[in-house]
């Protein structure tokens, strides 16, 4: 779906010079402190679905997709309860605060963020009192802007094309470039290898196929092409953030020498 439209923008995400850029502890840490709001935000996109596609209120109704609605609840529950590496319950969001402390990385931007919108109900709040970069901010407030205005063909669209289906080669291209081993760093290897086997398997043909049921008419279809563009775009200038802030952390210590 959308291969000829979308080839450039995969290109461009699949090619990006950040994978290549990340060789050290710190470098990871830079990556994982701004990467882990879009683990936090990516839950809005599947719960929106999950609304959208199955029954969460009293009473009960049945659904008219079984197919979608299985397939989001099977996301949603390995997102929320999946089993980490010592055969425990856990979200994937604590497994990645888990793999960040693991490396060192800080985590406490995130967490003042968790506590302020818990607090405020208020994004901007929270994000400003978590004094985030601002192209991280500015990701965070599309993919939350998608998750609670896009009409589901546009929330199911960013949610493959920017989350589904690039998942699988972005992680293993951080793989390749960390040479990380699971000695070194188990839970982290193990959040990476995780997303990589499930999101490669049922969940990306799933989420295709979810996608199609929804696109009826060539103004949907329009609307689902743009939310894609959308979502790899913004993933893209994450990437370039991060970037330039692995490379600013660099530039005194390559002045020096």
């Amino acid at each position: 779906m959308f291969e000829k439209e979308l080839e450039p923008y995969r290109s461009s995400l699949a090619d990006h010079q950040l994978y290549s850029a990340i060789r050290t502890v710190d470098h990871a840490g830079i990556f994982m402190s701004r990467h882990v709001f879009a683990v936090w935000d990516f839950m809005s996109l599947a719960k929106r679905l999950q609304n959208d596609f199955t029954c969460t209120r009293v009473p009960w109704m049945p659904v008219k997709d079984e197919h979608s609605a299985r397939l989001i609840n099977e996301i949603i529950t390995g997102e929320e309860s999946d089993i980490d590496g010592d055969g425990q319950p856990t979200s994937h969001y604590r497994l990645y605060l888990e793999a960040m402390k693991e490396v060192k990385a800080p985590t406490g931007k995130i967490e003042k963020f968790i506590s302020e919108y818990r607090a405020t109900s208020s994004l901007g709040k929270a994000l400003k009192s978590a004094h985030i970069p601002m192209y991280v901010e500015k990701f965070v407030k599309n993919t939350l802007k998608t998750a609670r205005k896009g009409t589901t063909a546009e929330v199911a669209s960013s949610f493959l094309f920017g989350r589904e289906d690039p998942i699988p080669n972005m992680f293993q291209a951080l793989l390749g470039a960390w040479g990380l081993t699971e000695e070194r760093v188990p839970k982290l290897v193990y959040y990476l290898n995780r997303h990589i086997e499930v999101d490669s398997g049922d969940h990306g043909p799933g989420a295709q196929k979810m996608l199609a049921t929804l696109i009826t008419t060539p103004h949907m279809r329009q609307l689902a092409l743009n939310a894609a563009i959308n979502a790899i775009e913004h993933r893209i200038e994450l990437w370039d953030g991060i970037l330039h802030d692995i490379r600013s952390f660099d530039a005194p210590s390559q002045k020096s020498s």
